[in-house]
């Protein structure tokens, strides 16, 4: 017979196996990890220098033509200013024949041959590590995520204002486009002529140009713009923005058509107002995400050296956030040489993360929580052990039954929407059953975030900020067992920086003697 630690184990692994291959089977969210999207950025290099190899090809052909061009010029000027005299001398007369026979066939063929075919071949090979549409319109979500839940200005946002925050980086036509497309599909079109409207001012003359392989149809972005403008109700802009686009294009049977039909709905719908442009609604985790809770905490910190015999020879320095529900924050608790250790370990595994659905009884990837994870057993390694033991010491909970430890890496306005780490009970899986719920939840901070990023309690108004080896603890039941509704939390969008963490959810069951339940 196994031993009840075994089947865990086979269980535990199992479950590994099946998320890794769900994830191979699906998209590579490539914008939900930043430690994920430097292989992206590796791919783009690659790329580059084969682009750079393709135009020394390129140059290598125009240097023989030029060369050819140079000499046949000169050999041709040399004829036409004393023709007779020139063909008459058997030599220039035979060379003359020989060349209109031969020479101009051989640049025929020269001209058809293909150049860069070895550099084409390498770009159709590094297509299925490119994005995908799907990824594409993940990081446009991110990006809208960000600007609602931050509150900021489009026109900010692509000169690289972040936040009040200037950084040396802006978004060029194509990406506020993309944007502008993003938000039209999706019928939000107050954003979307916003967005579109920054193309436009990106693509006016005297400020930039696109390569032409990636040149924007300039009458298609007004167009679409106006389409915008259309939906809004802003029908006389949007008849100025058609009558501009109509310069910019030879075909213009569409637009014309366009353009009466807007002025029709100009003559009989002379006083339909404007739709208003509508923000995201600001809410305790929107106050929270922008740092506007109000500080009413007069708890303190201490060393803490009661929970275990260990933390008398060393005690951590332990924050008290709140004391119901319970909850506090440990300071400098890992070192950077083990974050760094465990991020070497977790990068090569990270998968993208899902939620545990009860309707269908599986794991799910869902748009409210972008990042990728993976799992370290607690004895995969002698940090694993190390680390688990401190987490005890912190606790003073027994982590038998428990879960492994979970990192996790968030990318492009990576968060995880408002959520309870406890289970509903009456849909409790195995495991669940067999081992408690989640008592109590331990959160390592392995990095700063530049800005973002805060866990937020939206039901309590507490956000705690990740600072690189803190750890914040909370429990997440009540003394009778029952969910503890005012854990309710989730992890803001990361607006600027890589947000590490790493976290144990440790169960119940053997947590009997060391937090009783109270009788009620």
């Amino acid at each position: 017979m196994h031993s009840p630690e075994l089947r865990l184990r086979l269980v535990a692994m199992a479950l590994l196996c099946c998320l890794a291959k769900g994830q191979e089977d699906g998209e590579k969210s490539h914008s939900t990890s930043v430690a994920g999207m430097v292989d992206l950025l590796q791919v783009e290099t690659q790329l580059i220098e084969n682009l750079s190899s393709y135009a020394d090809e390129l140059e290598k052909k125009l240097q023989i033509v030029r060369s050819f061009v140079a000499d046949m010029t000169d050999e041709n000027k040399k004829a036409n200013s004393q023709t007779e005299h020139y063909l008459a001398n058997p030599l220039n007369a035979f060379s003359l024949i020989r060349r209109m026979h031969q020479d101009w066939t051989h640049w025929q063929h020269y001209m058809e041959q293909p150049v860069g075919e070895a550099q084409v071949e390498y770009l159709k090979g590094k297509g299925e590590l490119l994005p995908s549409s799907t990824d594409l319109e993940e990081a446009a979500d991110s990006i809208h995520r960000i600007v609602g839940t931050y509150d900021l200005k489009v026109s900010d946002m692509v000169k690289g204002l972040l936040n009040g925050k200037q950084y040396n980086v802006s978004m060029n036509a194509l990406d506020s486009y993309v944007m502008g497309k993003y938000h039209y599909d999706q019928q939000n079109f107050g954003y979307a002529a916003q967005w579109i409207f920054q193309a436009i001012d990106w693509l006016t003359p005297v400020h930039h140009t696109l390569p032409l392989p990636l040149d924007l149809d300039r009458s298609e972005v007004l167009h679409l713009y106006a389409e915008s403008l259309i939906q809004m109700n802003r029908y006389g802009d949007a008849l100025k923005v058609i009558n501009s686009a109509i310069t910019h294009r030879t075909d213009k049977v569409k637009l014309l058509l366009r353009k009466s039909e807007v002025e029709t709905l100009i003559r009989t719908q002379p006083s339909i107002p404007p739709k208003s442009f509508l923000k995201r609604a600001v809410g305790p985790y929107e106050r929270g995400c922008r740092g506007q809770y109000p500080i009413k905490s007069q708890l303190h910190c201490l060393y803490n050296s009661t929970n275990s015999p260990f933390l008398r020879l060393a005690p951590l320095k332990m924050e008290l956030v709140g004391l119901d529900p319970y909850m506090v924050l440990y300071h400098d608790v890992i070192s950077p040489s083990e974050i760094l250790e465990l991020q070497s370990l977790a990068a090569p595994s990270l998968k993208r993360a899902t939620v545990f659905q009860h309707a269908t009884g599986r794991n799910s990837v869902v748009k409210t929580r972008t990042s990728k994870v993976t799992w370290l057993p607690d004895t995969f390694n002698e940090l694993t052990v190390r680390l688990n033991k401190r987490i005890s010491d912190m606790t003073g909970f027994d982590l038998y039954g428990s879960e492994m430890l979970q990192m996790m890496n968030y990318g492009l306005g990576g968060h995880y929407d408002k959520h309870y780490d406890f289970f509903n009970s009456s849909t409790a899986t195995d495991l669940t059953k067999l081992n408690g719920d989640r008592i109590a939840t331990v959160l390592f901070y392995l990095s700063d975030v530049e800005q973002g990023g805060a866990t937020v309690f939206p039901n309590i108004e507490k956000a705690v900020f990740p600072k690189k080896g803190a750890a914040i603890i909370w429990y997440n039941l009540k003394h009778d067992g029952d969910g503890d509704t005012r854990t309710l939390h989730a992890a803001c969008p990361v607006l600027v920086g890589s947000k590490w963490v790493c976290n144990k959810w440790i169960r119940e069951r053997q947590q009997l003697f060391r937090r009783p339940c109270l009788k009620v």
